[in-house]
């Protein structure tokens, strides 16, 4: 008899071991199932519909000089592009915005500050027209042997056309950098 109540005993802590051990299974998958389900919803999420089309822009040659002592550098540091549209989806055109940087190459002492004017570059576009900055930040300035800050230029490109140069005027000196879109 004894060893019937000491096998009934075993059993019985057996059997709620057992039990909990489930039921510790069960909330372990169950994290985890939702874990894995919110980790391959975030992989699947698709873009936003309302997100603007952005393209990637290439400058070649991305530096030019220019001046008749070839004393101003002129260096494209980056650039982004960005599709206008209205809110019915209507192609309004492109945003270009080039980062710009300009580098006095005269020495202290020798020669003076240098300059160049935004409102007087001009974007080749693939139509054949040329087309001034739309706005910018400042004109490019620097003094013997430095470099200018960083400045923006815009320009907005109309609907159905690519840009496919910049021509940049200094000192009656002329330099044309190929810019070029292609999609991300």
């Amino acid at each position: 008899m004894k060893k019937v109540i000491f096998l009934g005993a075993m059993a019985t802590v057996l059997a709620f071991a057992a039990c909990k051990n489930d039921g510790k299974k069960e909330e372990t998958n169950e994290a985890t199932g939702a874990t894995q389900t919110a980790a391959t919803s975030e992989e699947q999420k698709p873009a936003a519909a309302n997100q603007p089309k952005e393209y990637n822009v290439t400058a070649t040659p991305d530096t030019a000089i220019l001046g008749k002592k070839k004393e101003a550098l002129v260096k494209v540091n980056g650039a982004t592009a960005m599709a206008l549209t209205d809110p019915d989806g209507k192609d309004n055109g492109i945003e270009l915005v080039l980062k710009l940087t300009l580098t006095n190459k005269q020495q202290i002492g020798e020669g003076n500050g240098v300059f160049m004017d935004y409102t007087k570059s001009r974007l080749q576009l693939d139509n054949g027209t040329n087309i001034t900055c739309d706005n910018a930040t400042d004109h490019l300035r620097a003094e013997p042997e430095a470099t200018s800050k960083q400045e923006e230029w815009t320009y907005k490109i109309p609907a159905g056309a690519k840009p496919t140069a910049l021509n940049l005027f200094m000192n009656d000196t002329r330099v044309s950098l190929g810019v070029a879109l292609s999609d991300k």
